[in-house]
């Protein structure tokens, strides 16, 4: 894996179908937010940025206990666009983003490692698991302006579309990069890590 690579994780979404903050929702008795995080720390470190809402005061403070990088999106509530290309710019001079969703707890450190690792020039990496395309994905550099410009709640969906010769899909046996918490009975069991 380059060096340079930055690991962004979007944390600053409203949870309107969950009824209730899922970011605070416990697994394995911590807030599912924490716990996701966590396990990207555990594969990038101190590559790891965290991308909160600009009122996320309770969060920022678990973060930081875990020595943890977090940013606020001021304009997060226009959607996961905006919190996206927030977090870029304040990784700007990466040479390479990996970019994942903080609502799937379920996703296996190694697999972030997997789609950082197979970051390269030009490429936008996408894990697929039984052929079915899930996150995080990964952008090489060239697409930072691009990133940097997204606005609304489409996320990068609009850059794949745009860029189908930079696709670099690499299949990958975690059914955990396919599943995001939308509800509430969608929350794995608290024992699992």
């Amino acid at each position: 894996m380059h060096s340079g690579i930055q690991a962004i994780l979007l944390a600053a979404g409203r949870s309107q179908r969950f009824g209730g903050d899922k970011r605070f929702a416990p697994i394995a008795g911590r807030p599912m937010a924490l716990h996701t995080a966590l396990r990207w720390k555990a594969v990038m470190g101190k590559a790891l940025l965290v991308v909160l809402r600009a009122d996320d005061v309770e969060l920022a403070a678990l973060l930081a206990a875990q020595d943890m990088a977090y940013t606020h999106c001021p304009d997060a509530s226009q959607g996961m666009g905006h919190s996206l290309a927030h977090g870029v710019r304040c990784r700007a001079r990466a040479s390479g983003w990996v970019v994942g969703l903080a609502d799937m707890p379920q996703l296996r450190p190694s697999t972030v490692l997997c789609v950082a690792t197979a970051l390269g020039p030009g490429r936008i990496v996408v894990p697929t698991c039984d052929g079915v395309r899930g996150h995080p994905v990964g952008f090489d550099a060239v697409f930072g302006p691009a990133l940097m410009a997204l606005k609304g709640d489409q996320g990068a969906r609009a850059l794949l579309l745009a860029h189908p010769q930079a696709l670099h899909p690499i299949e990958l046996a975690d059914p955990g990069m396919l599943l995001d918490v939308d509800r509430p009975d969608q929350l794995p069991n608290s024992g699992s890590a």
